[in-house]
């Protein structure tokens, strides 16, 4: 087994860390007060793993047999047919790794006709085309009714699945009956690593990335950034979220939930489906030997920063803060942002300069207002 730097790590270790985690402070606790790692036989790489940036505990990566496992993989398509294709045939190649894997593509009524080369190149892939756009979550919420496999795999159509992947994500589950959710290790095009772990949105954190501080000491109180630092990207890890471009999960857990927030059109929906694993006291866990290839932002248009992007953007992020932290929480996280937007905005303006930050008031406001609303597409 490897952590994401390549450092071995045997399932042996791995255990360790787990037995030794039972009777180990909590991760805010202080490794300081009697805690070395000399004092408790842990290896340096053992003890941040137990006391380093949140990462509590590693998952026990244990590799059993995937055959009889079944999986249905649920692509969600809009306007991205070369990227579909390509992803569709990264599924196709996985098929000799799963004995019973099935894929759903919902597309989300493409303009591109990328439906019609599903069902003219991919005929064993069962399309779900919709004559309307109705967000991502509702749309992977179609795809996962439509099959009944014990594993769903949640792919993006931008994403693609290298060799044995899949094969390593539900034999990562299958040894580790805790873990409700596995995510992989993404990374773009040419190779490099992509961020694939966050930690779970809050006030402070909220703040600091609004404020502009955590861009401008990114090695600096590491606990208030959003994501994970490269560093910290470790085989088995037991995380907050892992990226929503793709994860493997349980499907008795994903009912018992209730699937995706249908009221969620964009953004957020990792968040709304991996907090209440943690309040159940299940794992979210990161297998860095399973590698996805992502054309970050293209199955989002996140790279356009549209008015409909920024606008699901706040929207979801209040909606997700008032759904799991109660109104005051999303109204004080709300009035956060938008006074540090608009404190820029007048500053830029008495300089002379032009900024986003007027821009991003102003969707703030819009997406706090219609955070209590029923969703709309915009």
């Amino acid at each position: 087994m490897r952590e994401g730097h390549g450092r071995a790590r045997t399932p042996a270790a791995i255990q360790r860390l787990n037995d030794r985690h039972s009777s180990a402070p909590k991760a805010h606790s202080n490794p300081s007060q009697g805690h070395s790692p000399l004092e408790q036989g842990l290896s340096p790489i053992e003890y941040a793993a137990l006391y380093g940036h949140g990462k509590a505990v590693l998952c026990c990566s244990i590799a059993v047999r995937t055959r009889g496992m079944s999986v249905d993989v649920i692509v969600v398509s809009y306007n991205t047919r070369d990227l579909l294709r390509a992803c569709l045939q990264s599924v196709a190649r996985a098929a000799n790794e799963i004995e019973n894997l099935h894929t759903f593509v919902v597309d989300n009524a493409s303009s591109d006709a990328s439906a019609e080369m599903v069902r003219t190149e991919f005929p064993s892939v069962q399309l779900i085309a919709l004559d309307k756009n109705i967000g991502f979550g509702p749309a992977n919420n179609r795809g996962m009714r439509a099959g009944n496999s014990e594993y769903l795999l949640f792919l993006n159509s931008d994403a693609e699945l290298t060799p044995g992947a899949l094969k390593l994500l539900v034999s990562f589950l299958g040894g580790n009956p805790n873990a409700v959710i596995a995510g992989p290790r993404l990374e773009y095009p040419d190779g490099r690593f992509q961020l694939s772990c966050r930690r779970f949105p809050t006030f402070l954190r909220s703040l600091w990335n609004t404020a502009g501080i955590q861009r401008r000491l990114p090695n600096q109180f590491t606990s208030l950034q959003s994501w994970l630092a490269e560093s910290d990207h470790v085989q088995g890890a037991k995380i907050d979220m892992v990226s929503g471009a793709c994860f493997l999960a349980r499907r008795d857990y994903f009912e018992s939930i209730g699937g995706f927030d249908e009221k969620l059109f964009l953004y957020e929906e990792e968040m709304d489906v991996m907090l209440p694993a943690r309040r159940k006291g299940k794992d979210v866990c990161y297998c860095a030997e399973a590698r996805v290839i992502h054309h970050h932002g293209a199955s989002s248009g996140e790279h356009q920063a549209s008015d409909a992007s920024l606008y699901h953007l706040y929207r979801s992020k209040y909606f997700t803060f008032r759904k799991h932290y109660g109104f005051a929480y999303a109204f004080l996280t709300f009035l956060a942002d938008f006074l540090v937007f608009q404190s820029s905005a007048l500053l830029n303006g008495l300089r002379g300069s032009t900024s986003s930050a007027a821009r991003n008031a102003s969707f703030c406001l819009q997406g706090y207002r219609a955070s209590s609303s029923p969703r709309t597409s915009k």
